[in-house]
């Protein structure tokens, strides 16, 4: 019984006098990401999705991946959110257009040209010829580049 206490008491002083072997508990955590940060991430899924759209070939698909762009520009809790295009931006942010309102003047370039995007996704949702969708989807990926671009 003395030998196993003797042994603890050895290993706890070890485990003690060694707290380098370990990482601190402070560079465990990871801070959340900035606004700019996630809403660079929803304008580079959306406009990966733009290009999805300008790339389908049946009007069904652009209006797909075009609705995915759009929620992701719009964000959940907008109104112009469309459940039936699921939320491929979920867990990436709120939404890049109230995430470039957050994020200030780093964002309020980005933000024009991203608001200006989304009108030309809804109304490129409304087509229905497909050509014109894909036009629009065209223009929309466009604009989400310049979007990527402006934020500073």
């Amino acid at each position: 019984m003395r030998i196993v206490i003797v042994s603890l008491v050895a290993l706890t002083l070890i485990l003690a006098a060694t707290p380098s072997a370990l990482p601190p508990y402070q560079t465990r955590l990871s801070a959340a990401p900035s606004p700019v940060d996630q809403a660079k991430t929803e304008l580079n899924t959306a406009k990966t999705h733009a290009g999805f759209a300008a790339a389908a070939d049946s009007l069904n698909g652009v209006n797909q991946h075009t609705g995915h762009a759009v929620n992701c520009l719009v964000g959940a809790n907008d109104k112009r959110f469309d459940k039936k295009w699921g939320n491929v931006c979920e867990g990436q942010g709120s939404g890049a257009l109230t995430d470039l309102k957050s994020a200030g003047a780093r964002g309020a370039d980005a933000l024009k040209i991203a608001e200006d995007a989304t009108k030309v996704g809804v109304d490129a949702l409304s087509s229905k010829d497909l050509t014109a969708a894909q036009n629009g989807a065209k223009k929309l990926g466009g604009m989400l580049d310049d979007a990527l671009k402006a934020i500073k």
